[in-house]
């Protein structure tokens, strides 16, 4: 799970752990936190020394480059500024939850519950009136609750 993949061209077929192959809107966020993922799990694993010889990451206001992929993401969508904005705050929440997610138990455990993201996400059936933006918003809310729900509960 933790061999980088970009996003690519517009509308690039997702592929990775999170998200489904096409080129919905659903995908393509589902890609987006697939590369963020991939990102978090990279240096936290490295900051923990986790991986033998690894070198430091570098440290910078944005370790994980969620707002450059929050605008590929948006440039993929055609979203608009406002939804540019909405999509960035969302891909840095998930981010958030994978980076405690993954620091409080850097186990297999945890890339268990990242690669099984992809098989809960909500697939928004495209209301009318919801935009490609309100998709993927929609995905990416549902991982951000898989990632929050509390794993040892079975009960549904």
């Amino acid at each position: 799970m933790t061999q980088p993949i970009g996003l690519g061209g517009p509308r690039a077929a997702a592929i990775g752990a999170i998200g489904a192959t096409g080129a919905t809107p659903g995908s393509l966020a589902g890609r987006a936190m697939t590369v963020l993922s991939n990102r978090v799990v990279g240096t936290l694993t490295r900051e923990l020394g986790l991986v033998p010889g690894a070198q430091a990451p570098l440290r910078s206001a944005d370790p994980y480059g969620a707002e450059a992929t929050a605008r590929e993401l948006a440039t993929s969508l055609g979203a608009s500024p406002a939804d540019a904005g909405r999509l960035s705050r969302a891909l840095n929440d998930f981010t958030s939850d994978v980076a405690a997610l993954v620091a409080a138990s850097p186990t297999s455990d945890a890339l268990d519950r990242l690669s099984g993201l992809g098989y809960a996400l909500l697939d928004p059936d495209g209301r009318p009136g919801m935009t490609d933006t309100d998709q993927a918003l929609a995905t990416i809310d549902s991982a951000i609750f898989q990632l929050r729900e509390d794993p040892n509960s079975r009960v549904r």
